[in-house]
This record gives C-alpha cells, sequence and structure tokens, in this order.
C-alpha cells in the first residue's frame, strides 16, 4: 500500500516470513521501487577507514582568519547530519593541518555529555581542516554507503551506543578503536542516496523556516525600537497625529505583589477541588517536567489572564501572560489602571532598553533580586490608549506570524523524526 509524503512516494512494507526463515532486514517505510532485497548488517571496521583531525586550539580559529575548520565542540553545538559550510576559520600553517576530502563523516570524541559524542555530521566539502578530538570515518571501498545516509543512521540509531562506550569523569571519550566493532545496516547504495536526498530536502526545508523565524524576530526587534524611541508613529484614522506621549513611572499606574512560597508537602500533583495551577520558574522552560497545583489560596497570590507576570529574582525579567494560577515567591504580580493597556505594557517589558535595565537595578549577586520600590521607578513614555492599541496590535501582528513560522517548524521536526523512526531497521 504506497503512501504519499510530500509528493514522494513510500511504501510500507509487510513481510510474510516464515518461522524457519531467517528475518529479513526491511524498515517500516520504504520507496516502493526499493521493495526487494532487504537491508544488510556491516560491522564498521570493514567499510570505514579510522583516522583523526590535527589540533587547533580556540584562539587558533576565528571566523576572520583565512583557512575553513572545523573544531569537535562545533559539531554538537552547530551543525545537523549534513555540513554544507562551515563557520569557523584557522590561522594556523597549512601544514600543520588535515584536510577533508569531502567524503568524511565527523563525530566529536570528547565532551561532557555523552550523548554529544554521539552527534554525527557528514563533511560534504573538501579542502576544510579538521580539528583534534575528532574521529574521522571515511569510506574504505568506494560505492559501499552514502555519507549522508549514514550520518543520519548513526545519529538515529547509535548514538545511545556510541553514548555507553564513554569513558572518563568530567570529560568523556570515545576513540576510533571503539567504534570500529559497531554494526550499521545498510539497503543498496541506490537507495541510500534516495533516503538521504529525501532527509536532505527536509532538513533544507526545516533550515528555511528557521531563517524565516530568525529574520521576523529580528525584524520585530528593530520595529520595537523605533515604536518605543517614537522614530516611527501611528496617525490616527483621518492622518492626523496622536498626541504627545507622557512620561511617567510604573509606579504611577501599577501596583505590583508578590507571589507565595509553598513547601512541597502542599503541593498537589492533579488539580484537587478548590486548586489552582502553580505557576513557578519551571513553566517558563520549554519542557516542564511537573505541574503543581495549590488548594485554597489566598486572592492576593492569584494571577489572572489579564494580569502580567514577571520574575523579580534568578533570571530576573521574564515576562509571562495569558495564565491563571497562583504565582511563585519568584514572580511580580503586575496590575494597572486604565492609563495603559496590557499588550503595550508587555512589549515594553520585554524591550531591550528595558530588560537591560531591570538587570541592572536587580543586581549582580549570586541570585538577582529586584525589589518593589526599583521596579516602580521604573520610567516609562504612554502614548494615548488609541495610540498603545495600534501599537500593540501591529507588534501582536508580528508575533502571530512568528507563532505561525514556529508551529510549521515543530510540525516538520516531527514529520522528519517519523521518517528516522520508520526508514531504518
Amino acid at each position: 500500500m504506497a503512501t504519499q509524503n510530500n509528493n514522494t512516494n513510500v511504501m510500507m512494507s509487510h513481510e510474510t516470513i516464515a518461522s524457519n526463515a531467517p528475518k529479513r532486514l526491511v524498515p517500516e517505510l520504504r520507496f516502493k521501487e526499493f521493495n526487494g532485497d532487504g537491508f544488510v548488517k556491516n560491522i564498521f571496521e570493514d567499510i570505514f577507514l579510522f583516522t583523526t583531525g590535527k589540533n587547533i586550539k580556540q584562539n587558533e580559529a576565528s571566523p576572520e582568519f583565512e583557512i575553513p575548520c572545523v573544531r569537535y565542540g562545533e559539531l554538537y553545538h552547530m551543525y545537523n547530519e549534513v555540513i554544507h559550510e562551515v563557520v569557523n576559520k584557522t590561522n594556523l600553517d597549512r601544514r600543520e593541518l588535515k584536510f577533508s576530502d569531502g567524503d568524511e563523516i565527523l563525530l566529536p570524541s570528547a565532551g561532557e555529555d555523552p550523548l554529544d559524542i554521539g552527534s554525527a555530521s557528514a563533511l560534504t566539502i573538501k579542502n576544510i581542516a579538521i580539528g583534534r578530538t575528532i574521529n574521522i570515518l571515511k569510506p574504505k571501498y568506494e560505492s559501499v554507503y552514502s555519507q549522508i545516509y549514514a550520518s543520519y543512521y548513526i545519529n538515529q540509531k547509535l548514538k545511545r551506543k556510541i553514548a555507553s562506550l564513554a569513558k572518563g569523569v568530567s570529560i568523556s571519550n570515545v576513540y576510533n578503536s571503539d567504534l570500529k566493532g559497531l554494526y550499521i545496516i545498510l539497503p543498496s547504495l541506490a537507495e541510500q542516496k534516495k533516503i538521504a536526498q529525501f532527509l536532505t530536502a527536509v532538513e533544507s526545508k526545516l533550515q528555511q523556516l528557521n531563517q524565516k523565524k530568525e529574520l521576523l524576530s529580528q525584524y520585530k526587534k528593530g520595529v520595537m525600537q523605533q515604536l518605543f524611541s517614537q522614530q516611527l508613529r501611528f496617525r490616527k484614522d483621518d492622518g492626523s497625529d496622536y498626541p504627545d506621549w507622557e512620561e511617567k513611572r510604573l509606579g504611577d499606574f501599577v501596583k505590583i505583589n508578590q507571589g507565595l512560597q509553598i513547601s512541597i508537602s502542599k503541593r498537589y500533583l492533579e488539580p484537587v477541588e478548590g486548586s489552582y495551577f502553580y505557576i513557578t520558574n519551571e513553566f517558563l522552560k520549554e519542557k516542564s517536567e511537573k505541574k503543581y497545583f495549590i488548594k485554597n489560596p489566598p486572592n492576593s497570590v492569584i494571577c489572572k489572564k489579564d494580569d502580567i507576570l514577571m520574575t523579580r529574582t534568578g533570571n530576573t525579567g521574564q515576562v509571562v501572560t495569558g495564565v491563571e494560577g497562583v504565582f511563585h515567591n519568584n514572580f511580580f504580580r503586575i496590575k494597572f489602571n486604565k492609563s495603559c493597556i496590557k499588550d503595550f505594557l508587555y512589549y515594553f517589558l520585554v524591550l531591550d532598553k528595558t530588560q537591560n535595565t531591570i538587570l541592572r537595578l536587580a543586581g549582580t549577586s549570586t541570585i538577582p533580586d529586584l525589589n518593589h520600590g526599583d521596579f516602580y521607578k521604573l520610567k516609562i513614555s504612554l502614548p494615548s490608549i488609541e495610540e498603545q492599541q495600534k501599537i500593540a496590535s501591529y507588534l501582536s501582528a508580528i508575533d502571530s506570524k512568528i507563532e505561525t513560522v514556529t508551529q510549521q517548524i515543530e510540525a516538520t521536526q516531527q514529520f522528519k523524526k517519523g521518517l528516522l523512526q520508520q526508514m531504518f531497521v
């Protein structure tokens, strides 16, 4: 049965295998033209040549130098499965360096996190200087494997296995000798290339979406600076100017409350009668592991969707809106009168200039802490409510575009994840 994905026909393989026959190595998802032979197990030592790079120190690498290079830490910070272009360059003598032939697979051989060591990247460019502490895998024979397919395979199927080979305490190490006994399961070279081409197209789409998101974010940042500095002004619908902005202190029109610190024993993992969601700094992280609930809290520490929350200590200045619950002691709840609308105040608080002031006022101690008085003294220029609304609406429209692109990125990442799970054995 054929399944259509991104205008490319891929096919689910349903094999009926006799109980006494050896099991064929076939993936769940396959291009229909390759539905014949199964995949073959290959030991690394049989198909790869193993080498390492030459030392390029941190002060010997910079985008300003001449010779393109890859250092080991960059592999898991800057690159994905395929390296199409490099960031750094080195000023070392060419005779001291090891250069790529454009057919290498690179794996960092050291790192603080063992999982980083299993991060394979196919280096598709010739004459790139390869740094030390990198395990370099090259083809032993021609027409054995696609380096891009192999890179995706290692990251999908072997990363944890490679991590388990790591030795060391503070820094983990995996050497070429540790890798030689690993197995990689390969289809025909033609099928490898087809899979690699397809996955590269998906990755290219992800890169385009990420670039689009970055450009929108930079545009929003620039527009915010112009709007709040009044370099850019809106006009009334009849073309006339809005009134001059009025300088105030936040204390003139906002009121803040500090949250509630509750012991673990009084937190519930599930909602109970009379309970509220407990908003902690964990809520601001992308992946919050636990959600707590608090029973019968006082009204003074309950946040409504129309309120603004801002962290006052620790990672001071993080702002969140549109959430309901009991807020932790690390937060200020910000309420405001009718001289200001929520979205305008929100964008003022996340403005780079405001954030820098907040961080300065919070101090430079081990745990920065913003006090009530300093927050109230923050200066803000307020336009008329009508102009505030236009500013907020314009910036919200940009945020909506950024959110749409973010959702597209997440959907494409999930699509890629599903492919990787189903196209490899």
